[in-house]
């Protein structure tokens, strides 16, 4: 067996080594994508335009509007206290978000009387408007705590019964919330799903367009000799890849990896193991370069990006959805990554995304050999 399966791993590596420059594509290409996307991709949102109408103009009005400032959230880029004309702002894009105060604020807020705020938000970046209102909601509340905690001071001692409240959150795993953890480990899985399977999904076309397929039909290599033949080859290339990803993460991007670095290459190597399977699939339907690589890309680039949960969460989709996203390799794999950079976990927790991982790299195996056993026949 090894007789056979040696032969077609070297002539799969002289197919990698004969262009040099898809080489250093292959291997250069997963480290320029972690870093444009790691820098690109952020779930932070910072220096939001804002604009203020201020028709108090007292002390603690100023006072709100100099906190909204202080952070880095907002940029006060207009400011007056006539709304006449302001609505343009919005019009244009200059603000994002309008901020009325209105008269008698400080007044109805020292008696404790409802005091609202007028909010214009730009509604068209839903994701930043909804961002944008929950700092403004933390900012505006921490504010109404402290008047109110300077009032009762001023009273005296704290009547029974109104206990004065603090809250401070402790962050597990990610204790300052930076996307970059989030994201770096999420990039991992679908970078690697959509190039390995790229890599693979030109092998068997590309045997047939040069006219070698007839050689490898007639010759006693079995189908999963063949397979494995030219697996291996970019097998470790992807491991390489993966290495290259890990360092990249780890130390331009700073994120921890907490767990074990041989669990995380084995289920890597479990990954990829889906990953070049799938590309040799559809290598084995096609039997055309150019459409083996469409077809490659849209079939992982899509639901890896979609319905892994790398951006949007999977428990929010309708069930059909999520039914489908239970056949994405990525998902598993996401889950897996953040679990072992993140929080530390092995294969004792991580054993529910590990299994169904592992069956789908042998169903994707059995399906390329079926497969190409009925293209030799």
């Amino acid at each position: 067996m090894a007789n056979r399966i040696l032969p077609l791993m070297r002539k799969e590596n002289l197919h990698i080594l004969r262009d040099p420059r898809s080489l250093y594509l292959a291997i250069g290409l997963p480290v320029i994508l972690v870093i444009l996307f790691g820098y690109a991709i952020t779930m932070n949102v910072s220096h939001i335009h804002l604009g203020i109408i201020d028709q108090d103009s007292t002390s603690l009005s100023r006072d709100l509007i100099f906190r909204l400032g202080a952070s880095d959230y907002f940029d006060i880029i207009y400011q007056s206290n006539s709304f006449s004309g302001s609505e343009k702002l919005l019009d244009d894009g200059r603000v994002k978000i309008l901020i009325g105060i209105p008269s008698g604020f400080s007044k109805d807020l020292i008696r404790g009387a409802n005091t609202p705020l007028q909010l214009l938000i730009d509604g068209s970046d839903n994701n930043t408007a909804q961002i944008a209102l929950g700092y403004i909601s933390s900012i505006v509340q921490t504010f109404s705590l402290k008047i109110i905690l300077d009032k009762l001071n001023k009273q005296g001692p704290v009547p029974e019964g109104i206990p004065p409240m603090d809250v401070e959150p402790i962050v597990w795993f990610n204790p300052d919330l930076r996307s970059t953890n989030f994201i770096v480990p999420g990039l991992i899985a679908v970078i690697m799903m959509v190039l390995s399977a790229m890599l693979t999904s030109l092998t068997i076309a590309r045997e047939w367009e040069n006219g070698t397929m007839e050689q490898l039909i007639s010759s006693p290599a079995k189908p999963i000799e063949i397979i494995t033949g030219k697996l291996i080859p970019y097998f470790v290339l992807g491991m390489f890849q993966t290495l290259l990803i890990i360092l990249v993460g780890t130390l331009l991007f700073r994120v921890p990896l907490k767990g074990n670095l041989l669990f995380l290459f084995f289920i890597t190597a479990v990954f990829l193991v889906c990953g070049l399977g799938t590309g040799l699939l559809i290598s084995t339907v096609t039997k055309s370069q150019q459409l083996a690589f469409m077809i490659s890309i849209i079939f992982t680039l899509l639901p890896s990006f979609l319905l892994s949960g790398f951006i949007f969460s999977i428990s929010s989709m309708p069930k059909v959805i999520q039914i489908i996203s239970y056949l994405v390799p990525a998902k598993y794999f996401l889950t897996v990554l953040r679990g072992i950079f993140l929080k530390g976990n092995g294969l004792a927790v991580l054993w529910p995304e590990v299994v169904p991982l592992i069956l789908l790299a042998l169903l994707v195996i059995m399906a390329c050999v079926k497969r190409l056993k009925l293209t030799l026949e």
